[in-house]
């Protein structure tokens, strides 16, 4: 067996020890010199080239393309403490016969030279396992990135499925108000129609309009919430005010579904006023739309250590914690398909609700109540010791 050595003089003086005490007739050849083991092979053309890979010079996969360029029918073997995977998998990619990291010792690596020189791929029994290891991270990272190419496929579809939705629940929302607007024109463009009753189609009229107006509207901050470009008109003001003027509101709006405040007198806290009151009108008039009639909706209010805490509680069909969670995370999504909707709205209103409950720096969520219905409740930051005070700068 002829076999040219490259390394410094130690290590060479240790392997060649290695070589002839396992075949006496050895013929061997070495040089400390990465450039002349080039030369060496190509004149000597030994059965086998072990060479350090980190010696000056050509290194890595360029000195195996070398070495294999002079010497077609040596196999080429790395004989290296350099512990890198991405190093062992381009020098076998290059077409080396081996990678032996010297921590396993010259026995080991010397048994492996006369293998390669057989035929075989050799790997040290720490380069085998650094590179499973490597190869076994690969895998792993390979089914992350699966999973997430799945579970962003999956967003995809649903927010594909979420646009499609939202396409079929507005125009089902639009076109009650529209076609109502349409009728109520029709009916006043007749002069025939008396004082009392105009002034009654005008009053639907401009409900319908009021109707279109806030679904407009709830589109555009969701758009504005989007592209970071929505801004509150955060003050210390009183939400009792404003909690009774949505309840009195609703309530027109469903007048067989009773709407019961339990509120204290003051009820101060860090928000944007008509923010607020829109939330607020949101959750009581889904409670509403959702309460059989003459079962009553109640609103909630409550000063605790953490914030203020309004609460809106209707006893009606209830609605699962996934369809609550999907409304509030995304846009569009509502609780009933939209071919029945004799109840289900837009769906932009939970989502909308819950984005402006967090930009007050407060959280929102949705619980079932166990004997029917659902409670929805959020949280907002009050300023320490306010509890039933008058704002600051009051008489």
């Amino acid at each position: 067996m002829k076999v040219l050595l490259c390394d410094s003089a130690d290590e060479v003086t240790r392997l060649q020890f290695a070589l002839l005490a396992r075949d006496p007739l050895t013929e061997i050849q070495v040089t400390t010199d990465a450039e002349r083991v080039i030369e060496l092979a190509a004149g000597f053309q030994p059965d086998a080239v072990v060479t350090e890979l980190g010696l000056e010079g050509p290194k890595d996969v360029e000195l195996v393309r070398r070495l294999r360029d002079a010497a077609p029918l040596s196999a080429i073997v790395g004989w290296t403490r350099l512990r890198d995977p991405g190093r062992l998998s381009r020098v076998l990619a290059g077409g080396a016969s081996g990678y032996l990291l010297k921590e396993d010792g010259v026995d080991e690596a010397a048994q492996a030279i006369e293998a390669a020189v057989g035929g075989a791929i050799v790997l040290s029994r720490s380069a085998a396992a650094l590179l499973g290891g490597e190869l076994s991270d690969a895998l792993n990272r390979v089914a992350e990135l699966e999973a997430e190419v799945r579970q962003v496929h999956e967003q995809m579809e649903e927010g594909t499925n979420a646009k499609s939705e939202f396409l079929a629940n507005v125009s089902h929302e639009l076109r009650t108000p529209v076609t109502v607007a349409k009728g109520i024109a029709y009916v006043l463009r007749n002069p025939s129609v008396g004082d009392e009753e105009r002034a009654e189609f005008i009053e639907q009229l401009q409900s319908s309009l009021d109707k279109l107006a806030g679904l407009v509207d709830e589109i555009i901050e969701i758009s504005e919430l989007e592209q970071g470009t929505f801004k509150l008109d955060i003050e210390y003001i009183d939400l009792a005010p404003l909690i009774e003027q949505a309840v009195r509101e609703v309530g027109t709006r469903y007048p067989t579904v009773p709407v019961l405040p339990h509120l204290p007198l003051a009820l101060f806290a860090l928000a944007d006023g008509s923010r607020m009151y829109g939330v607020i009108q949101e959750l009581l008039e889904n409670a509403c739309r959702y309460s059989p009639e003459n079962v009553a909706v109640e609103i909630r209010a409550r000063v605790m250590d953490e914030g203020i805490v309004i609460s809106v509680t209707d006893q009606g069909v209830g609605m699962d914690r996934d369809v609550a969670w999907r409304s509030f995370e995304q846009p569009f999504s509502t609780g009933e398909a939209t071919l029945r909707k004799e109840k289900a709205g837009a769906g932009v209103g939970l989502h909308l609700s819950r984005q402006l409950i967090v930009r007050h720096g407060g959280i929102l969520w949705a619980d079932p109540v166990p004997a029917g219905g659902t409670r929805v409740s959020f949280c907002l930051p009050s300023r320490a010791g306010a509890r039933f005070a008058a704002p600051p700068g009051a008489a």
